[in-house]
């Protein structure tokens, strides 16, 4: 349960830090031309300051419109995410970076849903009118939306926040922001909770304030170097060797990751870190200061440039403080019964981003990009089926940058690692079968689903009509994942063609032959009637909700009806009060 809710944070707050940490350099751009050109800059000048208020205004939140809608749907995702985004920074008097991460994204899975269903339908010739005027006319809609709706719910959201961080900042609470964040970094939610939730708002108070605590408070190496220092110190065997480098690899690189393994060791540690982010929030609270923009990576370097005039020093204290009081919690901390060795902790953490990082595109490489590579694409894709993930075969030289993982074999590696370095390798011996890629598939696939759960089951249900019998069987399925809403329409539609009785007081309402792109996991609902509901002079009892994939729609059927061929065991079913006999009976098909 805990492991499934991390997998879904850090799914979720990758979508959002994805949003931003593409657009960091505009963001460091706008932040030095604040802290150099503004009045209270390095190099006051009048005219190079009016290009601040349009940056901040138009020019990064459509950044980040742009972003977040080719995530979503491509080039064609990020032109309608852009389009939509100017109807909230128009409906709003604020910048409006929470909207662009609305809005962006929602306008791009508009014209991906547009485009799925225009597939095949246009006819040739027409293709380039239909893509234009698709976008002018849907990117329309949308920037009207967003200015009508979004751009003032966004607006109020916005003061809503902000007047939660003043809450924060003005009772003094802010050191307890740390028992969240250094935690949440840990777990590799630190760009998350940088990018996609403190920049926004840091941005808009810096506009207010000239600058602003918020950009420091993920940012700050201090924690991670603190308890680094304590390796070097009381350290043990390659712990001790590796943590010199990896804190001047965090301080001056800014890479927080590279310390995560070392929590990990000795999970108690994240209490040194927790003392140090606060020691260092308490000392920024009480003296006001912040940074002009993000500071990404968090590195001395970047927080250094965006510090305000005359303030840099003050502000790299904070640093220190924080690495200061890190350093001796962790010196007393650092050494346990129950470390783990840094080779496993990396392992861990390795295997910890790995496992939650959205998947989309898989690559196959070979030198020619066609033989093995081809072969192993192929077999590939027989054994596994990703919903939004694209596997494809190429050469070395031709990797795509957006790859997230590289299958090749041993003597590409070091090939493919300098092609795309972002990328996961992953190393096989051959491409039809291999452990490696076994343990991919393992990874990737979802556990199965049970066709049948106590919550699928209803008793003691009454309907007017069998329309509403095959809605309440549909909402179990849908409630339960198993299928999406429009699937109960299929349902509907399937009951018009020819009737799903069939007979001793059962009907089985399934959806239309072409609903199957609409089943997520093959599952069951069983609804029982004591009263009966017609089905066109007949009367069902029980009426069983039905959603196969993969042609298990008639192993279902018939599973079925083996079980309830007994009429004793059909009769108990249809008056039964426990929900558990039936779940018992059943939840081996």
């Amino acid at each position: 349960m805990e492991n499934s809710l991390r997998i879904h944070l850090q799914s979720f707050g990758s979508k959002l830090s994805a949003m931003i940490m593409p657009n960091i350099g505009a963001f460091i751009a706008w932040g030095l031309i604040t802290a150099i050109f503004i009045p209270a800059g390095w190099l006051p000048n009048e005219e190079l300051a009016k290009l601040v208020t349009p940056m901040l205004r138009y020019l990064l939140p459509l950044l980040i419109a742009y972003t977040a809608g080719s995530n979503v749907a491509g080039i064609r995702g990020g032109i309608m995410g852009t389009i939509a985004t100017i109807g909230v920074i128009e409906g709003s008097d604020v910048p409006m970076f929470l909207g662009a991460m609305v809005m962006g994204p929602l306008a791009g899975l508009v014209i991906k849903q547009f485009d799925a269903f225009t597939r095949n339908r246009v006819k040739p010739g027409f293709e380039m009118l239909i893509n234009n005027f698709s976008i002018g006319i849907l990117g329309m809609a949308c920037a009207i939306i967003g200015f009508l709706i979004i751009g003032p719910v966004m607006l109020g959201l916005t003061s809503l926040l902000n007047s939660g961080v003043e809450f924060v900042l003005n009772k003094g609470v802010l050191p307890l922001v740390a028992i969240f964040i250094e935690p949440a970094k840990v777990l590799f939610l630190n760009n998350a909770i940088n990018h996609g939730i403190l920049t926004p708002l840091g941005i808009e108070q810096a506009r207010e304030l000239g600058s602003s605590v918020l950009f420091l408070l993920e940012a700050n190496p201090g924690p991670g170097l603190g308890i680094l220092l304590a390796y070097m110190l009381r350290g043990e065997a390659i712990a001790k060797k590796t943590a010199p480098a990896s804190g001047i690899i965090l301080l001056f690189g800014g890479i927080h990751e590279i310390y995560f393994p070392y929590v990990l060791m000795r999970p108690v540690l994240i209490v040194a870190a927790i003392a140090g982010s606060a020691s260092a929030m308490a000392y920024y609270q009480l003296t006001g200061f912040g940074l002009v923009s993000a500071a990404s990576p968090g590195s001395i370097i970047t927080i250094a440039a965006m510090s305000p005039r005359g303030m840099t020093l003050q502000v790299i204290l904070g640093i220190v403080i924080a690495t200061a009081v890190s350093f001796l919690v962790a010196l007393f901390l650092v050494r346990g019964k129950n470390s783990k060795s840094l080779e496993k902790a990396q392992d861990e953490t390795i295997k910890m981003k790995n496992q939650t990082k959205s998947i989309h595109k898989i690559v196959f490489a070979c030198e020619a990009g066609m033989g093995s590579s081809a072969m192993g694409v192929t077999n590939f894709r027989n054994r596994i089926k990703l919903r939004g993930t694209t596997v494809i075969n190429t050469s070395i030289n031709n990797i795509p940058p957006d790859a997230d993982i590289v299958v090749c074999q041993s003597v590409f590696l070091d090939r493919v690692t300098r092609k795309n370095p972002k990328a996961e390798v992953i190393v096989i011996k051959q491409f039809l079968d291999d452990p490696a890629l076994d343990e991919l598939i393992s990874r990737l696939t979802p556990p199965a689903k049970q066709i049948l759960t106590p919550e699928m089951i209803m008793l003691g249900a009454t309907a007017g009509t069998k329309e509403e019998a095959i809605k309440q069987a549909g909402a179990l399925l849908v409630d339960g994942g198993y299928v999406e809403e429009v699937y109960v329409d299929k349902m509907l539609a399937r009951e018009q063609i020819i009737s799903t009785y069939i007979g001793l007081g059962i009907a089985v309402p399934h959806g239309t032959s072409g609903s199957h792109e609409h089943i997520m996991h093959s599952g069951i609902s069983i609804v029982q009637y004591p009263g009966g509901v017609d089905f066109d002079g007949e009367k069902a009892y029980l009426v069983i909700g039905i959603a196969g994939t993969d042609g298990k729609h008639m192993d279902i059927l018939t599973s079925l009806s083996t079980i309830l061929s007994d009429d004793e065991i059909l009769e108990k079913v249809k008056k039964t009060n426990d929900k558990m006999y039936i779940y018992k009976l059943l939840s081996k098909i």
